[in-house]
């Protein structure tokens, strides 16, 4: 099976994963909000979103701002992790995050050596 296509893959597992879980989890999920919604949902949805042309199309900067993009959601993971009522939605967090990062690192790899 071909490399680049398995990172990828999993940059859009993670990147796709991301924004799924951001939008099912404020929008039906959270029994409190504490920040008006529309905010935190446009917030957290804004630099997933300027990524997904770019993974799509393979650029491999994209994929670097996309490595540098999912510490933020892994810290974001690990702050979240720490309310016990909203403990799940860390730990989805924290493992969409990582896959964004692992995929996005390799698949940037990949496409560096190739340029």
């Amino acid at each position: 099976m071909n490399r680049l296509a398995l990172w990828r893959n999993l940059t859009l597992v993670g990147l796709l994963g991301l924004m799924g879980l951001i939008v099912v989890w404020n929008l039906w999920l959270a029994s409190v909000q504490h920040v008006p919604l529309w905010l935190e949902i446009g917030v957290l949805l804004l630099p997933l979103a300027l990524l997904v042309r770019g993974i799509i199309a393979g650029v491999a900067q994209t994929h670097v701002y996309a490595v540098l993009v999912s510490l933020l959601y892994f810290m974001l993971g690990i702050w979240v992790v720490l309310d016990p009522q909203e403990r799940v939605y860390g730990y989805a967090l924290l493992v969409f995050s990582t896959c964004l990062y692992a995929g996005a690192f390799m698949a940037a790899k990949i496409l560096g050596k190739r340029a």
